[in-house]
């Protein structure tokens, strides 16, 4: 039967209304010859000819494009009850009545049988469907919509854009060709062919490239008929967009040994936006298949990185985790090393991937000279969740033990380490996090080779509470090295950062209390003859933290295109020169009845010149510091916070050599004793979309070499991967 239009207030010829899909205001449409030779249904690139029409919506109701036809369509059956159908909407006439027209010039034309109306479809499942094109033919007999010039279609928030359109209402499969455009939401894809089955959820997109929002991807593309949203445009064309433009990067991801103690660069976060291509694309119920896969979180073209793959499938395993399979996946960097990935299977919880699936490292690489005797290898692999918390274990071989043995022997308990992680949320304000540290299965050392640590941090109001416990803690005490506190307790509570008022000032503090065991060295808190041991006392204490910046210079920054101020770096370099001064009270009581205090004031100027994209010498970071601690009373009687470097100089240099390489130092005197605090010897192969970061600190005898994946976002087309870098392009400045 005619699917029901909307019609202008004039009616159209009656004889048209058994042809015509659609019609507009003072406009008519020649019907399709009958057996016309440019009407051919059963081959989806032919798209019947009809006179040219400036573009007129059609409305059509997903109910109606989903019903049950009254001729029999193999392997489908009627409903046996089918109730009513819904009304047609308002401004909407049903289809035209099979019956003799009112002209006595034209013969009756007999109608078919009358069909049974409609099952009615549930409210949440029925949303309107706008198509929109410059000539639509309908066939009522075969019951074909053919639709060519300027395709759109709308459906609640998603859009679709094509040169030709091919529907058989009879069993519900669509097709578009040419220039496929297809957005939704926050994803946006485009391909040369799309096919779709309405019944079975199924379908297909060859040469398919596109832009993927993971935080959104889940509900973006969500299996349920979207409701029809009001104010969106219905000639929105992505491929009328300009190209990219206003390109930010918000944060990103950093991996690096569990050693490392930190992320590089500051980066926190994950990586939100993708761009891909695929040779075809075909996805059902059960999940979706992908070949000749190319990925990549760079915005231009040619990327910086990318992850390709011969075949991707994911399959769904519950409601909120799915198996992501690839057959031979490699990363690509800038167009030409490739270097496999040792891992072909990936679990996504609730659409998120995990923040190491793209680490080109089988591998992380560590140096702790402490605990692990030098060298050692980390490979973390997540195990799952423990309830809300996240499990992780890393297994590591370590090197150095393994060389320095007298026999070699590669199998020795003490040359493998474990490395475990729990983290999570315990509440809407809660978060959990601990970790196992074993440097050797040799059980027989095990008090010197196990830590391990439990922190559940709570936001009260804008402060935050930590309830920490730690065994064998390691901390690093300025001149006085490493200290390890064997056990500790307590409660810390942490401001954030107060801005007072409009002076420029900032404040932080935090109060604590443990109950410490820890290592000492005062004759009356040791057995006689004890140079060194262990002793128990609760701690409290109190700090306070006043700073203020002073920017005495800044430049301007480069244009953030892939050729200037994103050349070798995620986000374009800003000149500047920074002076900074602090102020810092310390309070500690122990139960020994010693109080220690200090108060340090600190001074330091820093800044960058250049901005990184030239060749050569084009980027100097920069910072020198001073600092002065004069203490008010006893010294601690523990030696991990005991404060004995009172007068300090600091200063360090990044440097570009050529292109992405960086090389610099930071380090640390104390001008009392002449003695290295501490020393840091830097290498840096810095990109656009990633980057590679070497540390090595001789003084703590500990370094990593960690991998940084930039995050971005950007308004506008990308081109495609393979695409000219010179071509030029209409980037608008951030």
């Amino acid at each position: 039967m005619p699917l029901p239009i909307l019609l202008p207030s004039v009616p159209p010829p009656p004889q048209l209304a058994e042809v015509v899909l659609v019609s507009a205001p003072s406009q008519t449409i020649q019907p399709a010859e009958p057996g016309s030779a440019s009407i051919e249904p059963l081959s989806p690139g032919a798209i019947a000819s009809t006179q040219a029409l400036p573009p007129a919506p059609s409305y059509f109701t997903q109910a109606e494009l989903l019903r049950p036809q009254a001729q029999a369509v193999p392997g489908e059956t009627a409903p046996l009850n089918p109730e009513p159908a819904a009304p047609a909407p308002p401004g909407s006439l049903a289809p035209a009545p099979e019956s003799p027209t009112d002209d006595p010039d034209v013969p009756p034309t007999p109608g078919p049988a009358a069909e049974p109306p409609p099952p009615a479809l549930p409210e949440e499942t029925a949303s309107e469907i706008l198509l929109r094109a410059d000539r639509q033919v309908f066939e009522p007999i075969r019951q074909i919509v053919t639709a060519s010039g300027g395709v759109l279609v709308q459906f609640g928030t998603g859009q679709l854009a094509a040169d030709r359109l091919w529907a058989n209402l009879a069993n519900r499969h669509l097709r578009a060709e040419g220039n496929v455009f297809f957005n939704r939401n926050n994803q946006i894809i485009e391909g040369e062919t799309v096919t779709y089955n309405l019944l079975q959820g199924a379908g297909e997109i060859t040469e398919s490239r596109g832009e993927l929002q993971l935080s959104t991807l889940e509900d973006d593309f969500s299996t349920l008929p979207p409701r029809p949203v009001a104010g969106v445009p219905l000639d929105y064309r992505l491929r009328t967009q300009p190209s990219i433009s206003q390109v930010t990067s918000p944060g990103g991801v950093a991996l690096a040994t569990s050693a490392a103690n930190g992320l590089l660069n500051g980066e926190e976060g994950s990586i939100e936006r993708l761009r891909f291509e695929a040779d075809r694309v075909s996805f059902d119920a059960d999940g979706w298949y992908a070949e000749g896969v190319r990925l990549t979180n760079d915005p231009f073209s040619p990327p910086d990185l990318e992850f390709r793959a011969t075949t991707a499938r994911l399959t769904p395993l519950d409601e909120n985790q799915e198996e992501l399979v690839f057959e031979n996946p490699r990363l690509v960097f800038n167009q030409g090393l490739s270097i496999p990935l040792f891992r072909n299977r990936l679990l996504l919880t609730q659409g998120q991937l995990p923040a190491d699936a793209l680490n080109p490292l089988p591998a992380s690489i560590g140096i702790d000279g402490r605990d692990r005797d030098g060298l050692f290898f980390e490979a973390p692999l997540p195990i799952g969740n423990l309830g809300p918390l996240n499990v992780t274990i890393a297994p590591q071989f370590l090197v150095s033990r393994w060389l320095g043995s007298s026999n070699y022997n590669i199998a020795d308990p003490a040359n493998f380490g474990l490395v475990a992680s729990v983290n999570g949320s315990l509440g809407p304000r809660t978060v959990a996090s601990g970790s196992f540290n074993l440097a050797g299965f040799d059980f027989d050392n095990l008090s010197d080779r196990l830590r391990a640590s439990f922190r559940t941090q709570r936001l009260v109001g804008t402060h935050r509470l930590n309830l920490e416990y730690s065994y064998r803690d390691r901390l690093f005490n300025g001149s006085l090295g490493f200290q390890d506190v064997q056990n500790s307790l307590g409660l810390l509570l942490e401001s954030p950062n107060i801005a007072l008022g409009d002076t420029g000032l900032n404040l932080t503090y935090q109060v604590s209390g443990q109950y410490v065991t820890a290592n000492t060295d005062r004759p009356d808190l040791l057995n006689p003859g004890v140079p060194v041991g262990l002793t128990n006392l609760f701690r409290f204490q109190g700090s306070a933290d006043l700073s203020r910046s002073f920017l005495l210079w800044q430049g301007q920054p480069l244009p953030a295109t892939q050729t200037e101020g994103l050349r070798y770096s995620p986000r374009p370099l800003i000149p500047n020169l920074v002076l900074s001064v602090g102020l810092r009270g310390v309070a500690t009581y122990y139960t020994s009845n010693d109080l220690q205090e200090s108060i340090e004031g600190r001074v330091g100027i820093g800044g960058q010149f250049g901005r990184l994209q030239r060749n050569t010498f084009d980027y100097t970071q920069f910072n020198i510091g001073f600092s002065r601690s004069v203490l008010g009373g006893d010294t601690s009687p523990f030696l991990f916070d005991r404060s004995v470097d009172q007068r300090v100089l600091s200063g360090g240099i990044l440097q570009q050599i050529y292109g992405p390489f960086l090389a610099g130092f930071q380090t640390a005197i104390n001008l009392d004793t002449g003695r290295t605090v501490d020393s840091n010897l830097i290498f840096e192969y810095r990109r656009r979309a990633y980057g590679l970061l070497f540390t090595y600190s001789p003084t703590q005898e500990t370094g990593f070499v960690g991998f940084r994946l930039s995050g971005f976002n950007w308004v506008g087309r990308t081109a495609p991967f393979d695409a000219d870098p010179d071509t030029p392009s209409d980037v608008v400045v951030q």
